[in-house]
């Protein structure tokens, strides 16, 4: 009979039990330790907890790579919790237990896609044969965060040891990947007549894979509240698709303290408030163009090594101000051309502003202004929500301009190519094109 010490039961096993579905215990999983067709891409984990653990043994020591280290910690129910940089399409855990081999162990995995809403998909026994890698798979689904549960092992001991955790994602396919791309959204407004809730509205019945927020999200009144009470009663819900880079207005409170606290690790997934990530055949890059912009800085140096590391045959690239516009309110920002010189460099395809309060789709250039069928095409995306402007003096190889009208930026993104249409907030394509094929 097992042991239940009340000690045990502390507040955080409590928050579990009330946020997970009722355990379960079915037989251990038949395909631990086999490799898994179309799930074997291994996710990289931007934070990594614990409810408990021991001063030796913290959370960090599970992904270390090193089956000679572990985490530990005490209690019925005491988990490990991996969270990504973003959601994903996940199919599996890893886990190689501590004295896997001497010892089963059982556990449960839970998954969320919002660190608040758990779900149980997978739970058993492990084969207490191996201190290898065991494979624990269950129905492919997007999510962001990771519980590995522990309940009791053959020493019916209390103490929970993994040596080492990963987290398994669905291969890529290649196939398009549907994005949406908009900036300049919320002002004070959260009816649902308003512009914000209807671009809302408008992306969620796109269903993107992925949201790329141009900057500005919070547009004119940046706190932390400012967002919970704007930003958050329209585009809250699509939050954990949402990959920011921030503008102009969120640095109009300092350090830009509202928009990182308000979208926390999405703000910052590598540590900086620039960061990549891949989607299908595609790597995306947020820059962030309130910060140190020249050669020899942080965000230029850390820019030019991720491009040369990328596999990936198609570059997109994304951040507040446009080095290309022919908006009134700001136009063309030069104080960008070395993102553009690396990317350029780079082959890039694609890149996304907002800033101007208007619609503006360019043919590809080169950094320095002149067309050119191995330039990058620039598209301006400033109708999120906040008040329209209208244009100035078009600038060259402006070849589409929109003003007037709130809507988003749908990019269909394939295994070479891209395509893409502005949709109004009636629901209307106002500019269409392609597929057009990377570089």
């Amino acid at each position: 009979m097992l042991r239940r010490p009340l000690f045990v039961l502390f507040t955080i096993v409590v928050v579990l039990a009330a946020a997970a579905p009722a355990r379960a215990r079915p037989p251990a999983d038949p395909l631990a330790g086999s490799a898994l067709a179309g799930c074997g891409t291994r996710q990289t984990p931007s934070v990594v907890s614990a409810s408990t653990y021991e001063d030796i043994n913290p959370p960090a020591h599970a992904v270390d790579g090193n089956l000679d280290t572990r985490w530990s910690g005490y209690g019925f129910g005491a988990y490990l919790q991996l969270e990504l940089p973003a959601r994903a399409t996940l199919c599996a855990v890893q886990v190689a237990w501590f004295r896997g081999d001497e010892r089963w162990n059982d556990y449960t995995v839970y998954t969320s896609a919002d660190g608040t809403t758990y779900r149980n998909v997978n739970a058993g026994r492990s084969t207490g044969t191996t201190r290898a890698m065991e494979t624990y798979a269950f129905t492919p689904h997007e999510a962001r965060f990771v519980r590995i549960a522990f309940w009791q092992n053959a020493e019916q001991s209390l103490w929970a040891s993994i040596s080492e955790a990963a987290v398994l994602g669905a291969d890529a396919t290649g196939g398009t990947q549907t994005v949406v791309a908009v900036g300049d959204i919320s002002q004070t407004c959260v009816a649902a007549d308003c512009p914000t809730a209807r671009t809302a509205a408008l992306t969620g019945q796109i269903n993107p894979a992925r949201i790329l927020g141009l900057g500005d999200q919070q547009n004119g009144n940046d706190t932390y509240e400012d967002f919970l009470r704007y930003f958050d009663k329209t585009w809250g819900p699509l939050k954990g698709r949402f990959h920011p880079t921030p503008g102009n207005h969120e640095y109009e409170v300092t350090g830009a303290d509202g928009y990182f606290r308000y979208f926390g690790p999405a703000a910052k997934p590598q540590g900086a408030s620039w960061y990549s990530f891949d989607l299908g055949n595609w790597h995306i890059v947020s820059l962030n163009s309130e910060y140190d912009r020249n050669e020899g800085g942080a965000q230029l140096t850390w820019l030019r090594a991720d491009l040369a590391a990328t596999t990936k045959p198609c570059i997109a690239a994304y951040w507040h101000r446009p080095k290309f516009s022919s908006g009134s309110g700001h136009g063309n920002f030069p104080n960008v051309k070395p993102f553009w010189d690396a990317l350029y460099a780079a082959g890039a395809d694609l890149v996304l502003n907002g800033h101007d309060h208007d619609y503006e789709r360019f043919a590809p250039q080169r950094p320095d202004g002149v067309a050119s069928p191995a330039g990058i095409r620039e598209f301006v995306v400033g109708t999120g929500g906040a008040g329209l402007r209208p244009f100035g003096t078009t600038v060259a190889n402006s070849e589409r301009r929109i003003a007037g009208t709130h809507g988003v930026l749908r990019l269909d993104l394939g295994t070479n190519d891209y395509a893409w249409r502005f949709v109004d907030i009636d629901g209307a394509t106002r500019d269409q094109g392609g597929p057009v094929t990377c570089h």
